[in-house]
């Protein structure tokens, strides 16, 4: 198994803490920079070949589109 390159790693680490950054936006009510972050997360797991749990994406979407 190859490990990661460091830069990966370091992306992932961003990534991750941009999550957590947007869950504090989210329940501050920011609905523009939440959606603005979250933009940049998925760009992200692209590059990561990742996707975001399908659960969460559409959590956020009903909250702030499904009025």
């Amino acid at each position: 198994m190859t490990e990661p390159s460091k830069d990966v790693v370091a992306v992932r680490a961003i990534r991750d803490r941009l999550r957590m950054e947007l869950k504090k936006l989210d329940r501050l009510g920011e609905q523009m920079a939440a959606i603005e972050l979250n933009s940049a997360i998925e760009i992200l797991n692209t590059r990561l070949g990742e996707e975001d749990d399908p659960a969460e994406t559409e959590r956020l979407f009903r909250r702030h589109f499904d009025n």
